[in-house]
């Protein structure tokens, strides 16, 4: 293989001038169409360099375009640090910001890209000359905490030509972009010893097919038994049995696809797929392509793992979830901080490096039990004598005023104040057996299993219990302590002492952890399975988390190739294990070259292409069969079967009176208009009001039958977004966690979201059936996926079925099911329809049109 080039990222966009950023023909000649193919891995990896490029140049350009309304602070200083920053054209400085002065609360974080200016910029102009700085993995998120606030600071990247005045002449730093997936992106594109014979595997189609040829019995009684409990499909249970099969191919590597329709259950498949590999102790990675993906297939497993494990949180220590506490949305109460990397660290620093640690909490407490009657007396012993250096003072302050007298009396008479024996005990034992309970849970929890037996846990159970005898011992005797004496040390203490003993005081961790980086290591090399993002998989390099055996991809056909790199170069990896639906919505590509290029196209639609087999999980259990029925059979060949729990009578949902409000409608609103006033998103206001009347029906009938009922708004456009959440979201917007719920959202932000009533928007209303993105097949078929009981499209037909498009198969399907009606129908949906529709042009042909539409009744169109 070639020798990469060594520059980094980071050179190549401080080497970029403005009129570079703004010049959509930068990289335009060397922007090819990602092949299906390739000869060599060197080609492989040099291939999606030029698009990522320009997705950087075109991600900043568009920052540039906003720079007025980005988010900003005021620099007090800058510094060069005494350290280089890796990179041959840049140094590591260090910029403080001004304490209280940062406008819109920001806050820079590691990889975040600032513009450096004089002044607050009005337009991308005021950044001339532009001076970029990258925010240092320097740069700890802790920078921010509570305590360093007043003196915030930052280790920034700057380009080595940056001169001295510059420098002195600096007032803000501007936010924009995040570069933080790009880089890692880039440094595996440019990795010196990726895993080349894996990643050979994917260059070139692989038929083999996904065959069941391995029982679940083989694989031993506790994989059956996880198996048996989840009660799976068919379908599911093939799948997970032809994953684990694949590690008895001792020399051979191997990539399965899992294809997953909506509501197929994939979610549910992986979770007991990871379960199985748990109880295997088969090294695994878990990637999915954003922190919300992620977090969702580790809450699964924690849930199997918490209905499977013996002892509560014991087993957890074998499963990390690495990322940023923030963009995952971590709690200090939710289950996922107990296998949080960043928590589990912390805790590990508390129990093993800390002056009092796990090992001096457990003996302080046997210790006092031990020794209680001695240990009041030395307490007292040291009261008096602090009462005594008290009078001292009181004696020299004689000549003081009368007031510094009466104070000095008060704090004579609380140092004077000496508890009973048993009031003692129980404050100081309190005390000490609660940090020491915290303590052995925290060793359940984190330590791995190999590390920690379920018989030092039962030992701990035991002390754990040991511990509530004596606090309910004392709660209770207390105030007559001193006549129960005998009994609290033949009995309680004694029990207590002998439970602690037999728990262990040292485990087999390391003696010394030097630094924070290696308990991170510790924890990544003990664990069997490991959640990250895709680009965060760049940082388990083999050092780090030694060989991994499985990667497991979730949400794989949302994931650009490229992003997948990183994950396929783990050190040690032969099996991968990728889960998607290429007929959902893709990868995110800025660049409208890019996207043509086939930069957003993912490892699995690639391999799909090349004739790569994939499984197909072929029951739904989410859509009224109603729901279902278009969807399965426009982009599922009818392959997929509905569970019998939707089939159910139960299954269908009546919410509003009338056939137009049944489990699927198609609603003609004809007498829209559509407006781009706000920018080039569209918007259409009669939609808005049919919309908004239909939400009002829904939320009167929640409240008054006391219905749970959750109601999603799904458009394609921004615009409409807009529109409706600014009639109707502040109705509902306080109504969080009660019967009727409401989420207004573009189509993008739905996938892989569901509820009880979805209603879309289609907004395109023209004489001349144009629709844009609208006609995009994956983005209809998320919308069209996401409710449970009822679906209601809105849209005007005359439009939608002159566009050629999936809405016009739509229409068709739906008026061959009786399912197609006109909004007009409907007396509250006319009025409201009236209310909003605009005043038509009479010189306007489209309007004219469409009022004849209307009020021919009766009159159907030829497709």
């Amino acid at each position: 293989m070639e020798k990469k080039e060594k520059t980094g990222l980071l050179d190549r966009i401080f080497s970029w001038s403005i009129k570079d950023i703004l010049n959509k023909d930068l990289y335009k000649e060397k922007i090819k169409t990602i092949p299906d193919r390739f000869s060599s891995t060197d080609e492989y990896f040099k291939c999606f360099v030029p698009h990522l490029l320009e997705e950087m140049r075109t991600a900043l350009c568009s920052s540039f375009k906003s720079i007025s309304k980005a988010p900003l602070f005021q620099i007090s200083s800058l510094e060069k640090s005494t350290h280089e920053s890796g990179s041959c054209n840049s140094f590591l400085h260090t910029l403080k910001l001004m304490d209280g002065e940062n406008d819109a609360k920001y806050q820079p974080h590691c990889g975040d890209l600032i513009a450096l200016t004089k002044t607050k910029p009005r337009s991308f102009r005021d950044l001339n000359p532009l001076l970029l700085a990258y925010v240092s993995v320097d740069n700890h998120p802790k920078i921010w905490d509570e305590r360093r606030e007043r003196h915030p600071n930052i280790s920034v990247i700057l380009p080595r030509l940056m001169s001295h005045d510059e420098k002195v002449s600096l007032g803000f730093g501007v936010f924009l972009m995040n570069s933080t997936t790009n880089n890692r992106i880039w440094n595996a594109l440019h990795h010196e010893a990726p895993n080349f014979d894996f990643i050979q595997s994917i260059l070139q189609p692989n038929t083999a097919g996904i065959k069941q040829t391995v029982s679940s019995r083989n694989l031993g009684q506790n994989v059956s038994d996880i198996i048996r409990s989840t009660n799976l499909n068919s379908s599911q249970k093939s799948a997970i049995l032809s994953c684990l099969e694949t590690r008895n191919s001792k020399h051979k590597n191997s990539v399965k696809l899992i294809w997953g329709p909506p509501g197929t259950g994939k979610t549910k498949m992986v979770s007991t797929l990871l379960s199985a590999l748990l109880k295997l102790r088969c090294k695994t990675v878990v990637c999915a392509p954003t922190n919300t993906a992620v977090v969702e297939v580790t809450s699964r497993l924690l849930a199997l793992s918490k209905n499977s494990s013996e002892h509560a949180s014991y087993g957890l220590g074998n499963i990390v979830l690495a990322g940023n506490h923030n963009r995952m949305g971590i709690k200090n109460d939710d289950d996922l901080r107990n296998v949080f990397l960043d928590h589990r660290i912390s805790s590990f620093q508390k129990l093993f490096l800390s002056p009092y640690g796990w090992k001096q909490r457990l003996e302080s407490v046997i210790h006092f039990l031990e020794n209680t009657e001695a240990e009041f007396k030395e307490y007292v012993r040291r009261l008096k004598k602090k009462e005594k250096k008290e009078e001292k003072v009181e004696k020299k302050k004689k000549e003081e005023l009368e007031k510094m007298k009466e104070e000095s009396e008060k704090k004579k008479q609380e140092v004077v104040n000496i508890p009973t024996f048993g009031e003692f005990v129980k404050k100081k034992f309190n005390g000490l057996s609660e940090g020491l309970e915290k303590d052995m849970v925290d060793l359940c929890t984190h330590l791995p299993k190999s590390l920690i037996s379920s018989n030092d846990v039962k030992k701990m159970i035991e002390a754990r219990q040991a511990l509530h005898r004596v606090r309910y011992f004392l709660q209770e005797n207390s105030s007559t302590f001193d006549s129960k004496k005998g009994s609290f040390r033949r009995i309680i203490s004694v029990d207590c002492i002998q439970a602690l003993s037999l728990i262990p005081k040292r485990f087999k961790v390391p003696e010394l952890f030097e630094n924070e980086e290696d308990i991170r290591k510790f924890c990544l090399q003990n664990a069997d399975i490991i959640f990250c993002t895709a680009s965060g998989a760049a940082e388990m390099n083999g050092e780090r988390t030694g060989n991994v055996e499985f990667l497991v991809v979730d949400e794989a056909a949302q994931l650009k190739e490229c992003e997948s790199v990183a994950a396929l170069q783990l050190q040690g990896l032969r099996h991968a294990v990728l889960l998607g639906d290429e007929f959902q919505l893709p990868a995110m590509v800025h660049n409208d070259e890019c996207e043509k290029a086939k930069f957003g196209r993912s490892l699995f639609e690639r391999l799909v292409t090349l004739g790569h087999s994939k499984h197909l999980l072929d029951v739904q259990y989410r859509m009224h069969p109603s729901i279902s029925s278009f969807p399965n059979k426009e982009f599922y060949g009818g392959r997929i079967t509905d569970a019998e729990t939707v089939q159910e009578s139960i299954y269908e949902k009546r919410y509003l009176q009338g056939n137009m409000f049944g489990s699927f409608s198609f609603i003609n609103v004809g007498r829209g208009k559509e407006e781009f006033g706000d920018g080039h998103s569209p918007k259409n206001m009669v939609e808005v009001a049919v919309i908004s009347e239909i939400i009002s029906n829904l939320f009167k009938v929640s409240s008054e039958r006391k219905i749970n009922m959750s109601v999603g708004v799904v458009t394609p456009y921004k615009g409409q977004v807009r529109a409706i959440q600014d009639r109707i979201s502040y109705k509902y917007s306080s109504l969080s966690g009660e019967l009727f719920t409401l989420n207004v959202r573009l189509v993008d932000g739905f996938q892989g979201g569901e509820e009880d009533v979805i209603i879309i928007s289609t907004v395109r209303s023209n004489c001349n059936g144009k629709v844009g993105f609208l006609s995009n097949r994956q983005r209809a078929n998320v919308a069209l996926t996401r409710a449970r009981h009822c679906l209601w499209v809105i849209g005007n037909e005359t439009t939608l079925a002159r566009s050629g498009s999936i809405w016009a198969k739509l229409i068709r399907d739906s008026k061959r099911r009786k399912c197609f009606y006109d909004a007009k129908d409907d007396k509250l949906l006319k009025d409201a329809m009236n209310d909003a529709v605009p005043k038509v042009d009479k010189s306007d042909v489209c309007a004219r049109l469409s009022t004849l539409w209307i009020e021919k009744k009766g009159k159907k169109m030829n497709y």
